[in-house]
């Protein structure tokens, strides 16, 4: 089974990301299942062609057991399970505390025993929040990839995620694989290189700014719905293989940048506008 996570921080389009990796996924008949790790309830919206499907923190409240993960998850586009973890009642939880609560729930159900051949878990990352670094201490996950752009502020969060992963080491997490969403086709690729090879991470996938994938987005649908034929599916059909392909033990730790480090990196180039 590969157990990955996608981790962000700010509006870069990881979800639509998570979702099309899902859908390549299955479309080379895998079991998928996709898990959104966030209270808003959204990242599976592509997949439900904007249906609403009922959260954990629903169903929590009308029963208290659970007999199966089936009780959990929703099938939809090409049969993938979909769980989103949803929002607590308003002053009764911190919402990344139910984070936290969410992934116990996932032991008394023996998520990890299911006959899944790809669980992903679709992460927002909080650079500050001790509960949303639960999962990293319950074993959920081994791959963990993070979507970045060229913005620097992507690649502060990326930088404070690579932190906690050496925090918790000790629990076997690895990461090493960085994946850019292109705000824009000129970017500079030598700045996030330089970056990525600075804290000790490698560049899995860069993922050009499309119109398809925009289209996609419009009518609640994956690459693989709206157009089969679209040349950006050959990148994300490559990314899964890559996913599948690469090993976290040939990874070591990374080593993030201190505050004043990070800063000074960055002050140090003279930046194109043009090719922000």
């Amino acid at each position: 089974m590969e157990r990955i996570a996608i981790y962000w921080k700010g509006w870069i389009w990881k979800s639509t990301i998570s979702c099309n990796i899902s859908a390549q996924f299955s479309k080379k008949w895998m079991k998928v299942l996709q898990v959104w790790c966030d209270p808003k309830a959204d990242s599976t919206k592509k997949l439900t062609w904007w249906k609403r499907i009922k959260t954990i923190m629903e169903m929590l409240n009308k029963q208290e057991d659970y007999v199966s993960i089936k009780e959990l998850s929703v099938k939809w586009f090409n049969w993938i399970d979909c769980i989103e973890a949803g929002w607590p009642i308003p002053w009764t939880w911190c919402a990344w505390r139910w984070i936290s609560k969410m992934f116990e729930i996932f032991d008394d159900v023996d998520l990890l025993k299911e006959n899944y051949d790809v669980i992903l878990f679709d992460v927002l990352w909080d650079v500050v929040c001790w509960w949303f670094a639960s999962p990293l201490r319950m074993w959920y996950w081994e791959k963990i990839f993070i979507v970045i752009s060229e913005e620097i502020m992507s690649m502060y969060a990326c930088n404070n995620i690579c932190k906690a992963v050496r925090e918790y080491s000790r629990n076997w997490v690895y990461i090493g694989w960085v994946i850019v969403n292109a705000r824009s086709n000129t970017l500079d690729k030598e700045i996030i290189n330089k970056f990525v090879k600075k804290i000790g991470l490698d560049v899995i996938a860069y993922i050009p700014r499309s119109d398809m994938i925009s289209c996609a987005e419009y009518k609640a649908m994956t690459l693989s719905e709206y157009n089969d034929e679209a040349e950006i599916i050959k990148v994300f059909d490559t990314l899964v293989d890559d996913i599948i392909t690469v090993k976290k033990e040939s990874k070591t730790l990374p080593n993030p940048m201190s505050e004043e480090e990070f800063d000074s990196f960055f002050k140090s180039f003279e930046v194109n506008p043009s090719k922000l």
